[in-house]
């Protein structure tokens, strides 16, 4: 994913969307996901510009505050997240060219 992808992502305008009841929350998927991310956007970060950096690390605040939430979640289950997270980061992820 591109810097401006995790920028809009995390610290983009937000409206009214759907709330999900709080015992309905994959709280293991989404934990695997924000990390993920959190990883992609540290890789990204080293090579960014200086103004790029800034909103990186801004969404990247974001990302670990949604993180910890997750994680914090009664339906968190940490050896499957794990297990998930394990057998996931290292396949490559699709490069989008948004140009």
């Amino acid at each position: 994913m591109r810097a401006a992808n995790f920028v809009q992502k995390y610290t983009g305008t937000r409206g009214k969307g759907f709330i999900q009841p709080y015992d309905k929350i994959k709280a293991t998927e989404k934990w695997v996901e924000y990390s993920l991310d959190i990883v992609d956007m540290s890789r990204i970060i080293m090579t960014a510009d200086f103004n790029t950096k800034w909103r990186l690390a801004e969404a990247l605040e974001v990302a670990e505050r949604k993180r910890a939430y997750m994680y914090r979640h009664k339906n968190f289950n940490l050896k499957r997240a794990t297990t998930i997270f394990e057998a996931v980061k290292d396949i490559p992820r699709l490069e989008t060219n948004n140009r």
